[in-house]
């Protein structure tokens, strides 16, 4: 029989989904790779704030050849993201709402221990989760995620998928996601700013753009003003103080400010540290420099889980 390629694997994976809380929450996900190996602890990916599972694509196709071949990995869309179901019109979209389904996630499924990897977000999910359910995450990537959040950045969002909801016409669309992306990817080209746009806007046949997320979402960043000082959880944080944590930014990044960043590898020296050059948020996890620093503290993660028993 032909050996089946990575990509082709994900394809035979679908998307499944699992009814959360009261009933009127679902999430989306899909699994892949070998969940029997004791040696592997599985890798929950959860993506920014807008964003869905296609940010990990790339990153669970290719991760198993950094680290073991089959590596388990579980790709999540929170609530109102991807093909999750959108939260009810009275509730508002919530952190800690996201974190609770997460939990529930794991009951669902089995999961005892895993290593978290959120990019934005995600990140901030991942630490509200260590602080309810601190035994389900036995170590922690954090991507353009901190415990403070850079306001310029939501509103660069917010601003941007205003101007998207507003343009028409197949060329204006196209060029306009194109020069929003240019600037967290200056050295892409255009058909490859097409694939990252096209994980989360389709076009529909009025040559309109269609998000792949509930625009309730862009809407609750209205508060935000470029120079707000946006209040500090380093008790989320430190949450994560007890387990294995692997700190990422990306260069052009406007989620995460440098001087936090530091801040935070000061008040965990223990802690991997990288930043991904090159790009913006999200990070594409293609380059076999920072997958090689994912697999790196995945093994690592392993072994100290294993030998904390």
């Amino acid at each position: 029989m032909d050996q089946v390629s990575a990509s082709e694997q994900i394809e035979e994976q679908p998307v499944q989904h699992l009814t959360c809380g009261d009933g009127a929450r679902q999430i989306a996900y899909r699994m892949q790779g070998e969940f029997d190996d004791p040696q592997k602890l599985p890798i929950i990916c959860l993506a920014g704030y807008q964003r869905n599972m296609e940010d990990f694509a790339a990153f669970a196709e290719k991760f198993s050849s950094y680290a073991k071949r089959d590596w388990p990995i579980i790709r999540i869309d929170l609530i109102g993201r991807g093909s999750a179901r959108k939260e009810r019109n009275d509730r508002a979209y919530s952190t800690l709402h996201d974190a609770a389904d997460m939990a529930e996630f794991c009951r669902a499924k089995g999961i005892e221990d895993a290593i978290w990897f959120g990019q934005g977000h995600g990140g901030q999910v991942i630490m509200a989760l260590a602080a309810q359910h601190p035994t389900i995450i036995s170590g922690a990537i954090l991507c353009d995620s901190g415990p403070i959040i850079n306001a310029r950045g939501l509103v660069r969002l917010r601003n941007n998928l205003d101007y998207l909801s507003k343009i028409r016409g197949k060329n204006a669309v196209r060029d306009s996601l194109r020069r929003i992306l240019r600037v967290d990817y200056p050295n892409l080209g255009d058909g490859l700013l097409d694939q990252i746009a096209a994980r989360t806007h389709t076009t529909n046949a009025k040559a309109r753009l269609e998000p792949q997320f509930d625009m309730r979402l862009n809407e609750q960043l209205n508060a935000f003003d470029n120079d707000d000082v946006l209040q500090a959880n380093w008790n989320l944080f430190d949450s994560l103080r007890n387990i294995p944590l692997l700190l990422l930014r990306t260069q052009h990044t406007d989620l995460l400010r440098t001087e936090v960043f530091q801040l935070m590898c000061k008040k965990r020296p223990d802690a991997l540290n990288y930043e991904i050059m090159g790009e913006g948020f999200p990070a594409l996890l293609e380059g076999a420099d920072e997958l090689g620093v994912i697999a790196d503290f995945a093994l690592h993660t392993c072994k100290w889980h294993k030998k904390r028993g």
